[in-house]
């Protein structure tokens, strides 16, 4: 399971952000990516205000196969993280189940 968790606010970020329900939100989404992964290091979210109307979102994501990096832009912050680690998400299947192509020879 995590070993750490690391969270990066930017000062200019306006919401209220509540740190308790962005630790839950996060731990609930890498648990979902666990049985990609195997095991999970280092969970590492920055938040920031590109502008006053949305929140970004980066999650790095340190696993005993690599480390794996997802982004999202959103109007609420909690819409954003749950994006970024659906980024992973999809990205992670990619790699493990890539599409099957016809062989047309």
């Amino acid at each position: 399971m995590k070993n750490s968790y690391l969270l990066h606010i930017d000062e200019q970020t306006l919401q209220g952000i509540p740190l308790e329900d962005i630790s839950y939100l996060s731990s609930f989404k890498a648990n979902l990516l666990e049985e990609m992964l195997a095991e999970i290091y280092v969970i590492e979210i920055t938040l920031s205000n590109p502008n006053s109307n949305t929140v970004a979102a980066l999650v790095k994501i340190g696993a005993h196969n690599g480390e794996f990096t997802g982004y999202s832009v959103a109007v609420r912050w909690e819409t954003a993280i749950a994006k970024a680690f659906e980024s992973i998400r999809y990205h992670l299947h990619l790699i493990t189940k890539p599409p099957v192509q016809e062989n047309i020879n």
